[in-house]
């Protein structure tokens, strides 16, 4: 196993493209029309203020992993059992994200092939990449980052070359008000994709330099951030509001558009690649985060090569399991999952654990 160490620049790629990940494949803050890019920025700033949630607990005990540094905050017992809560919940949400790229992949090009073929593939590759360690995950990432953010580009590129987007479409701003946009940014955009950063909490300990590690990290929230609206605009602008909030992959339907002189022709394989890519780093991060945490947990290291293929089974049948069609899943994800796990793990518990270590901290100055 290589050593656990980790670059400021490795962790702002990886982070970027788990921002990226599923977010752009079901859209986000569609439900607010064409003030969807409004409720992105809105959700960012949220996002933020959680992030130093986040790294303000680890910058309380920066040789620990999350799961571990719950123990010295609200003791052994409830420790563990918080830690349990969230290895449980990084499973999930992994196992959410595979349904995504699955669903996309039925829906687009592997029509007839058998929904556990196509997830059994795709955590085969996250398996391995898991058993090589995380440095290899982030150098991996190191590689792809700079494709996906060239052919991000072309794709932005030939949009506006195709003339294809219509800013009449981002038109009125703001026409039912505010409410629309803070609903569509919280709870949802805040947790998801800028909540789900608290995985990350594991692997801050991996850091070569801390205070430049934390910095790469809100600049990939921003840097992130204004991807996802930039994607959003674009695809609204194309679609128009209404087409963009009813469609299944909006972003696929908008590259299927690009049409230059009748040589460069849908560009959605091109951006199925791009999602599958970032979907492979979503998935990964959280699975791995989940065997780091219960690794640590039972500081048993050895456990990763049993619990590395256990692990990643369940996260295929939770995944197969989680809904009966498509519409079903997004429902889930988008209405339920933010409500009932989103909101008091992201945003709850790190609150409460943030003012329990605040408190202690005054305690022992008197």
């Amino acid at each position: 196993m290589v050593q656990k160490k980790i670059q400021p620049i490795q962790l702002f790629v990886v982070m970027v493209l788990f921002e990226l990940g599923s977010a752009v494949v079901v859209g986000l803050g569609l439900e607010a029309k064409q003030d969807a890019w409004l409720a992105i920025l809105i959700g960012m700033i949220g996002g933020l203020i959680l992030f130093f949630l986040y790294t303000y607990l680890y910058m309380q005990f920066s040789t620990l992993p999350f799961t571990n540094y719950l123990e010295k905050i609200v003791g052994k017992m409830i420790g563990r059992f918080l830690a349990i809560v969230y290895i449980c919940l990084f499973l999930y949400i992994a196992a959410r994200v595979l349904r995504d790229f699955c669903d996309l992949l039925l829906t687009t090009i592997l029509y007839e092939t058998p929904v556990f073929a196509v997830a059994s593939l795709m955590m085969f590759a996250i398996c391995i990449g898991c058993y090589l360690g995380f440095e290899v995950i982030v150098r991996t990432a190191e590689i792809f980052f700079p494709w996906v953010m060239l052919f991000g580009f072309m794709f932005i590129l030939f949009t506006f070359i195709s003339g294809l987007p219509k800013f009449e479409n981002l038109q009125p701003v703001l026409e039912a008000g505010l409410k629309p946009v803070f609903h569509a940014a919280f709870p949802t955009i805040v947790t998801f994709p800028f909540g789900e950063t608290i995985v990350f909490t594991i692997f801050f300990p991996y850091l070569n330099q801390q205070k430049q590690g934390i910095m790469a990290g809100y600049l990939a929230l921003i840097f992130s951030g204004i991807l996802l609206t930039i994607i959003t605009t674009i695809m609204i602008s194309v679609l128009g509001p209404f087409l963009a909030s009813i469609s299944t992959f909006p972003l696929l339907q908008s590259a299927g558009k690009v049409n230059i002189g009748e040589v460069f022709q849908r560009l959605d394989p091109i951006a199925l690649i791009l999602l599958i890519i970032g979907g492979f780093f979503k998935i990964t991060v959280f699975f791995y985060g989940a065997i780091e945490g219960i690794s640590s947990l039972v500081k048993k290291p050895n456990l990763k090569k049993i619990s590395i293929p256990l692990m990643g089974l369940a996260v295929i049948i939770m995944a197969i399991f989680m809904a009966e069609n498509y519409v079903e899943h997004i429902y889930i994800g988008i209405e339920i999952v933010p409500k009932i796990y989103f909101i008091p793990l992201f945003i709850v518990i790190p609150f409460l654990l943030v003012i329990i270590v605040i408190i202690k901290k005054r305690l022992k100055k008197l």
